[in-house]
């Protein structure tokens, strides 16, 4: 009851705040839309089409069965947990959480393990950090691919560190191995890669859309994921302004754009910790990106509903990986920018020419330089999501030929 009438005044408040600050809500409205349309949709549109093709396609699922020995050896989750994990980790939020709550609600994890797993598959999308935030936001796609190791980094460390550090209790009615559905109890006995090739068949016949069906779908769905982000966007971008408008100055660090809203928090952040240097502003992007905004955070319990998953853990989750991520971060950025601008120049974003997004009420110019390249650098930069994925599949391939019965 409490916190309904906490909740109604709190409305009630920010309705009063857009009648008393029309110009400043439509000014903000517009910032946050400015940014949506000119970088973050065409940057993900392709990218969310791509990702919902390779789902229908059932190459999700065989990814989440190759990782099925790494999530059982370092995370401590049934195998069923890696086709989560492979949602999560490309598609981006709220996907993981969607997965987790939907394994919850098949029976084959405990409330612990789905919690945990909610966690670890609570990730930025791939392209959000190494094409729309590296060459759109930051004009350094080096810097992008930085923020991502070491948002993977922490997030694996996370998953570690939980796994041995929060109540193990396994109630999953499926024998394991199974991998998402493939193959009955038999399934255990096979190789790894049999199993790997039978969860994309079985996904793809479960599936049973045409090529022409299936990038219809993708298309729409990614649309919509697009219009769901460029909404909260824009509510975070007026929330924000009214909060720096109404709050006194002591309270002002409460308004900062990155507790609400990741891609607004990292565009507020690109523009303000460049002159603090490298490994500051890399880390601070990681825990950004870590901690992932309430947007982000109340998306993801909303697609875990029904599943009996807690918002309280899960923040609390949030919050480690961010603190992580900053640790992670300020160390590794520097030496991996040097040696990735080394290798490929152009991702030291020189080449790339400054063009103004939009003018803010004042008259400054905000400018988002390279967005002509973003398709330039997306080959080299989505690579390193191929190679870190690389790596995590054969570890996995040799946890299972060193572990053949489990």
């Amino acid at each position: 009851m409490l916190r309904s009438i906490l909740l109604g005044m709190l409305l009630l408040s920010l309705a009063a705040a857009l009648v008393l600050h029309p110009g400043d809500s439509f000014q903000a409205a517009l910032q946050g839309l400015t940014i949506w349309w000119e970088i973050v949709f065409p940057g993900l549109l392709p990218f969310y089409v791509l990702s919902e093709l390779l789902f229908a396609l059932g190459a999700i699922h065989a990814l989440g069965v190759l990782l099925d020995p790494l999530m059982r050896t370092a995370f401590r989750l049934p195998g069923d947990a890696g086709w989560a994990v492979a949602l999560g980790w490309t598609a981006g939020f709220p996907s993981g959480a969607e997965a987790a709550a939907r394994l919850k609600r098949d029976g084959r994890l405990s409330t612990p393990e789905a919690q945990r797993l909610m966690a670890l598959s609570h990730m930025p999308s791939p392209v959000l950090m190494l094409i729309v935030i590296g060459a759109g936001f930051m004009n350094r796609p080096a810097l992008g691919a930085a923020v991502a190791a070491s948002v993977w980094l922490s997030g694996l460390l996370l998953g570690f560190l939980m796994a041995r550090f929060t109540p193990q209790i396994a109630t999953s009615k499926r024998p394991e191995g199974t991998g998402g559905g493939t193959g009955g109890g038999s399934a255990r006995h096979r190789s790894l890669p049999s199993r790997v090739r039978a969860a994309m068949e079985e996904a793809r016949k479960r599936d049973g859309r045409g090529l022409g069906k299936a990038l219809g779908d993708a298309v729409a769905t990614g649309v919509q994921r697009l219009m769901a982000v460029g909404g909260f966007m824009i509510a975070g971008s007026v929330l924000i302004r009214l909060l720096k408008l109404g709050l006194p100055e002591m309270l002002r660090p409460l308004s900062y754009a990155g507790i609400y809203e990741a891609h607004l928090g990292a565009f507020a952040a690109g523009r303000v910790l460049q002159s603090y240097g490298l490994p500051l502003t890399a880390a601070a992007l990681a825990a950004l990106l870590g901690w992932s905004g309430w947007s982000a955070l109340l998306g993801a319990q909303s697609a875990a509903s029904g599943a009996g998953l807690k918002l309280g853990p899960f923040v609390t989750a949030r919050l480690l990986h961010a603190a992580l991520a900053f640790a992670v971060a300020l160390p590794l950025a520097k030496p991996i920018v040097s040696l990735l601008e080394r290798i490929v120049p152009a991702l030291s974003g020189a080449y790339f020419p400054a063009e103004p997004v939009f003018r803010t009420a004042d008259g400054g110019a905000i400018q988002a330089e390279g967005l002509r390249f973003l398709w330039a650098v997306a080959p080299v930069t989505f690579a390193l999501l191929l190679a870190f994925l690389a790596a995590a599949a054969l570890l996995s391939i040799a946890l299972s030929q060193n572990n053949p019965k489990k």
